[in-house]
């Protein structure tokens, strides 16, 4: 019995994490501590999308939050409903808010990459026992952000903050518009707006303060039909 495990039964589990060593890191820790069988390692959203009916049975999917080319927070809210025999933990490094509210409702835990190594085990035993947890590091995060005057909900109204989650994806007011289903211009006046608000002057300034409070988790961006054909849907401004 590894690590005080009490589950016998050959369990499948899927990381989802675009970080490689992270991603070997979290395999190695889940066969040595829960006695998963088979790891199903995934690095991106890409692959995701190719991969995914290999995560069909996975008693526990451990994803990070953002893989790189994309959000995983809309995928895995639909797959917790697909699959509610899967345990769902989502784990970030993000130093600012989770999507806290989206992913309670749909049932899906929540730890950190800096949470210790014995906190994150104990969490996992936890939750594939049945549990829903929130880790420590998460718990101060949420606190720090209701007491952050400069917290992004405290500062810009919901369709400010999906344009800045967007804009915190890299994308150009056009496809912003085409995501929102607004204007460009009106994807301009938000824009603007925002950036008074938060005392930014340059794009690259709003990007930051987007990814230092978690925002960018909050808007998933459709695939785009011309990413099918190799174009890039991302483009400088």
């Amino acid at each position: 019995m590894r690590g005080g495990l009490l589950w016998s039964a050959p369990m499948l589990v899927a990381v989802l994490e675009d970080q490689t060593l992270m991603r070997d890191y979290l395999g190695r820790l889940l066969e040595r501590e829960l006695g998963a069988t088979r790891i199903v390692g995934i690095g991106s959203m890409a692959d995701l999308r190719r991969r995914e009916n290999e995560l069909r049975g996975a008693r526990l999917v451990l994803f990070d939050l953002d893989l790189g080319d994309g959000s995983t927070v809309e995928w895995a809210i639909g797959w917790a409903a697909k699959e509610p025999n899967s345990r769902m933990v989502a784990l970030s490094s993000v130093l600012g808010s989770f999507p806290f509210k989206q992913l309670q409702v749909a049932g899906i835990s929540l730890v950190h990459k800096n949470d210790t190594q014995t906190e994150l085990v104990t969490a996992l035993r936890l939750v594939l026992g049945g549990g829903i947890v929130v880790s420590r590091q998460v718990q101060e995060l949420l606190a720090m952000s209701g007491r952050d005057p400069h917290a992004p909900m405290k500062l810009l109204g919901p369709k400010e903050q999906r344009v800045l989650a967007l804009l915190g994806q890299r994308l150009r007011n056009e496809e912003i518009a085409e995501v929102l289903g607004c204007s460009v211009a009106t994807v301009a006046d938000h824009r603007k707006h925002i950036m008074a608000k938060l005392d930014c002057h340059h794009i690259e300034e709003l990007i930051d303060y987007a990814l230092r409070h978690g925002v960018v988790h909050a808007v998933t961006v459709p695939e785009h039909p011309a990413a099918a054909d190799g174009q890039p849907v991302r483009g400088a401004r």
